[in-house]
């Protein structure tokens, strides 16, 4: 996180761009909604899961940060702060489908796994690279909460504290449920392999 008063050149260029927008500048929300557009719509899909509703949810989140823009202290990243406001949005439409529930059961950890800090390989995302669209289909049969802290994590490149930010989870959770990702994921990918899939 950069010091309020010195930021380095990216936290500069997030500035100039909060402010022209907040001065009016359309053409400064358009690349922003264009730096993040796909951002959002991964955090959106993995909580709602519902293809038809992404669109719709992403223009509320865009309108939400449009509106809510001036609130932004530059205390966390743009990216993390836009990340949250997609997650909230989300969380909304869950509210409304009175889904909520059902998602704060699924982010609950029981923290019985023995987690460690232990990150990929460099063999292991070679073969992961490797198994292209079995990943994809692994990735699908986590939970929900599971795809979203690994996407943020792995594809988006969120530490752990950016991920506690975005989601409220506690640290404990997020690592505990990348751990149980990592393990299922690579069952499964090994069950595919055994019968040849991957070969």
């Amino acid at each position: 996180m950069s010091v309020p008063g010195d930021p380095d050149a990216s936290r500069m260029a997030e500035r100039l761009q909060v402010i022209a927008i907040i001065d009016g500048s359309q053409a400064a929300f358009d690349t922003l909604v264009g730096e993040h557009q796909r951002l959002c719509a991964h955090v959106i899909g993995r909580m709602v899961n519902d293809r038809e509703q992404v669109a719709d949810l992403l223009q509320e989140t865009f309108l939400a940060v449009y509106r809510q823009l001036h609130r932004f202290r530059f205390e966390a990243s743009l990216r993390t702060w836009i990340s949250r406001v997609a997650y909230a949005t989300a969380l909304q439409h869950l509210r409304r489908r009175r889904l909520e529930a059902q998602w704060f059961v699924a982010m609950e950890d029981d923290g019985a796994a023995e987690i460690g800090d232990q990150e990929p390989g460099p063999v292991e995302l070679s073969h992961a690279r490797q198994a292209g669209p079995w990943l994809a289909a692994a990735l699908e049969r986590l939970s929900p909460p599971q795809r979203l802290v690994v996407g943020l994590h792995y594809l988006e490149e969120f530490d752990i504290a950016e991920i506690t930010q975005i989601t409220g989870m506690p640290g404990g959770t997020i690592k505990s449920h990348l751990y149980r990702a990592r393990q299922s994921m690579k069952t499964d990918l090994l069950s595919r392999a055994t019968v040849g899939e991957l070969l």
